[in-house]
């Protein structure tokens, strides 16, 4: 009758820890996320307007940093070493924003290699950080950001 009983709770300790394990791998904890919808083409052909004052500082799999120019930025789409992109909303004068990693794709559909404790890639630096700006008519406006760190872990 013993060996029943711990047979039992054993069997009630792995059906346990394999919901879990389910519930967890439902939250994407283990499953990093490789595609998405494609992006935008880089635009290769937008001229390049200056290089912003704005540090930029990426914390695993964030990107963080502060508009420290004396101008508000508006919305507009950050790009990482000329393939990925994000939406990025207005960022007023001194204000903080925290952009995720994972948010970023390329125009085939491919995410950003953020990294992270549960990640399944490498994560890839960020060397270049643009923002695209609309100019009056409606053509990209490139500014670059100075990016001054990478932290992995």
């Amino acid at each position: 009758m013993k060996t029943h009983t711990a047979t039992s709770r054993r069997v009630g300790i792995a059906l346990s820890a394999a919901l879990t394990l389910s519930t967890l791998s439902g939250c994407q904890l283990f499953n990093e996320k490789l595609t998405a919808e494609p992006g935008p083409v880089y635009p290769e052909d937008a001229p390049m307007a200056s290089v912003l004052d704005v540090q930029v500082f990426r914390d695993v799999t964030t990107l963080r940093f502060t508009n420290s120019t004396t101008s508000d930025l508006p919305e507009s789409t950050m790009w990482l070493n000329k393939r990925y992109s994000a939406p990025m909303p207005a960022v007023a004068s001194g204000e903080t924003i925290e952009l995720d990693l994972r948010g970023f794709v390329d125009e085939f559909g491919d995410t950003y290699k953020a990294g992270g404790f549960f990640a399944q890639r490498e994560p890839a630096p960020v060397v270049l950080a643009q923002i695209a700006v609309p100019d009056d008519n409606g053509n990209p406006l490139l500014y670059g950001l100075v990016v001054v760190q990478n932290k992995y872990d």
